[in-house]
């Protein structure tokens, strides 16, 4: 038998008790020791909001941890550099998140004295920040009635309202997460929805038995809780061959030539070694900047990124005279900079190598 999908009038029944059995739920079995749970603060929900997105807690928690050492208020943040915070954040991804935190600690600083904003107009005029994390700063860090929208929230939603077709929109998705809402405790509500979607009813092979809204689940009923949410068609990646030129100082190989990406483009505004697309390319660049010295295949390097597969060939330059070349530096290697994950391998290989 299959479900019928109906709007959130016919759904009423559904929603009786829903935030009650879950915040029940989440005082046993939610998690409570996270360390943005830990003397909540807006500061710190929006952090750890902007560092969650498309990235796991398992993840996100060592650089959280790390990030609220070196930045334990709104103040540190503001007065920081972003290539402090890029250098930091190698390795977590979506570098843009940095970007947008830096540039958001700054508005805070000229528009609001080091006071995070209370109203979701402001919070949601920020740089990064869209409706959904608007929402959880301001369910979990003030305790006000928004609705949050985040993947696991979604996930819930569709498989207990069966939610299928063409009712499967964000309009329709984002009424009933503003329907389920209680009219007191939304700061352990969202967490509570939150948590059930991370710990239970999770991606593939959920924990229908351990949920604490089972009996009233449709797709549970109907037996389609491996068909809810319906798949999406895989993103194929697109391969990639990068050409990365390690040029050192001559005679101080503490030094590497460098430059700051643009704006757009992957890595932007991260510093980069020089990169080609193909070989001719990067030969090209050596003669015309006049770079003469002896080329060497120094390292290979796969690095995935959200659609892209790079393959990166890393060539050393054994350089015979110092060069200065346009639009690029000498940058030290035991500088702080804000770079990919690859760049910093390799330079954590230059210094293993200079030991």
């Amino acid at each position: 038998m299959a479900p019928q999908v109906i709007g959130i009038e016919e759904n009423k029944l559904l929603l009786n008790n829903f935030a009650e059995d879950l915040i029940s739920w989440h005082k046993k079995n939610g998690r409570h020791n996270l360390p943005w749970q830990i003397k909540i603060s807006p500061y710190k929900v929006w952090i750890s909001e902007i560092m969650l997105q498309q990235t796991q807690v398992k993840t996100v928690l060592p650089y959280y941890k790390k990030f609220l050492i070196k930045y334990p208020s709104i103040k540190s943040l503001s007065n920081s550099k972003l290539d402090d915070l890029l250098e930091l954040w190698t390795g977590l991804g979506y570098y843009r998140r940095a970007e947008n935190i830096y540039k958001t600690s700054q508005i805070l600083k000229n528009k609001y004295n080091y006071i995070f904003p209370k109203t979701y107009e402001d919070i949601l005029d920020l740089p990064g920040i869209g409706k959904s994390t608007a929402g959880a700063i301001l369910s979990i860090a003030y305790n006000k009635k928004y609705p949050i929208l985040d993947g696991n929230v979604k996930r819930v939603i569709k498989r207990y309202f069966a939610i299928t077709g063409k009712e499967d929109n964000v309009n329709n998705l984002w009424d009933i997460s503003e329907s389920i809402l209680p009219t007191n405790n939304n700061n352990i509500f969202t967490q509570s929805i939150m948590d059930l979607g991370a710990l239970v009813c999770v991606k593939k092979n959920p924990l229908c038995n351990e949920c604490p809204v089972n009996k009233k689940c449709k797709s549970l009923k109907f037996n389609l809780t491996d068909k809810i949410p319906e798949k999406k068609q895989k993103l194929v990646k697109k391969h990639v061959n990068l050409y990365l030129l390690l040029i050192q100082k001559y005679e101080n190989e503490k030094f590497v030539l460098m430059k700051k990406n643009p704006s757009n483009g992957i890595w932007a505004n991260l510093w980069n070694l020089p990169s080609f697309n193909g070989v001719n390319e990067y030969k090209k660049f050596l003669l015309s900047n006049n770079i003469s010295g002896t080329s060497s295949q120094y390292d290979y390097i796969e690095h995935n990124l959200s659609h892209l597969k790079l393959k990166i060939d890393i060539i050393k330059v054994e350089l015979k005279k110092c060069t200065e070349v346009d639009n690029y530096c000498w940058k030290n290697i035991y500088d702080k900079i804000g770079s990919s994950k690859p760049i910093m391998m390799i330079i954590d290989k230059l210094k293993r190598e200079q030991k």
